[in-house]
């Protein structure tokens, strides 16, 4: 996975905070954002997750000041996605750096990485920006380390309509904060790795429960304060000029493959830093009597 990082090439929402390890787990999320997207062969996932396990055990054993998030797809393509954030791209370039010069790190990545390409199908690094004026964080704020999922949706604007998205994104941010709701909405802008005009929408879920709540919050009351049938007729005009395809999906946090911040571990340790179940005690030998003629 983190070969990405080596390259040097120059993701409906509720708190990503994917950050580097000075970022807390329930503060803003990160200001620039590398997503990398792997594409794992069919029947190959169980191999993939092995080979990402030995990934963060080189990370957490160079004690490396960078931490990323892994996740799975639990719809859509078989696909993993690691999430790494940094303050700016000055913070990107200095870590990529590092990794270069460290000639044992780059030894075992390069290692990994070979492994690694036996079973994927394609990959893709993005760099995106992250676009406050458009993120609505929620209402209450969760630690990043008590979700489970991330829905991603992966929105396209098309060519010269970008006002009008924006546009969209604000009314219904506005709505979110008039009502207090709990379905936050981060938004991040890809500057590179993807399209132009393409978008990444993440809602962060502790359980898939609550996308049995979505038609009750967003009722009669969300559609007022989205402006009542006026407001809501502007909001179709707009989504159905600005937008040029949108694809959501779901995806699962797997522990075996992110290096968390210790404020995302302490959230959750039992999920994020699992001990392992005690070995089995040695079965009880029963003495048998000894054969003799007496115990025959």
């Amino acid at each position: 996975m983190k070969k990405s990082l080596l390259m040097a090439a120059v993701v409906s929402v509720v708190g990503i905070m994917p950050a580097a390890a000075q970022t807390p787990a329930a503060m803003q999320p990160p200001k620039v954002l590398q997503v990398y997207r792997e594409e794992v062969k069919v029947g190959r996932a169980a191999a993939h997750a092995k080979i990402e396990a030995a990934w963060v055990r080189l990370f957490a054993q160079a004690k490396w000041p960078t931490h990323y998030l892994g996740m799975t797809s639990v719809t859509g393509p078989s696909e993993a996605w690691f999430l790494t954030g940094y303050p700016s791209y000055a913070e990107y370039e200095t870590d990529s750096k590092n990794q270069q010069g460290n000639a044992a790190f780059t030894a075992e990545n390069d290692r990994l990485s070979a492994l690694d390409g036996d079973i994927l199908s394609t990959g893709r690094s993005m760099i995106a920006n992250f676009r406050e004026d458009l993120s609505f964080m929620g209402s209450p704020a969760i630690p990043l380390g008590k979700y489970r999922y991330f829905s991603v949706t992966t929105i396209r604007v098309r060519p010269g309509h970008e006002a009008e998205f924006v546009e969209a994104r604000k009314m219904v941010k506005a709505a979110h904060e008039k009502l207090g709701l709990p379905d936050g909405a981060v938004i991040y802008q890809v500057m590179t790795g993807a399209p132009s005009g393409t978008f990444l929408q993440l809602t962060g879920r502790v359980s898939l429960e609550e996308l049995d709540r979505n038609a009750a919050i967003h009722g009669d009351a969300y559609m007022q304060a989205l402006g009542g049938e006026a407001g809501q007729k502007k909001l179709n005009e707009l989504a159905s000029s600005a937008l040029m395809s949108s694809e959501a999906n779901i995806f699962a946090f797997s522990p075996k493959m992110s290096y968390p911040t210790q404020a995302t571990v302490d959230a959750d340790p039992a999920f994020w830093a699992p001990q392992p179940a005690p070995a089995p005690k040695p079965a009880m030998m029963v003495a048998k009597p000894p054969v003799g003629r007496d115990n025959k």
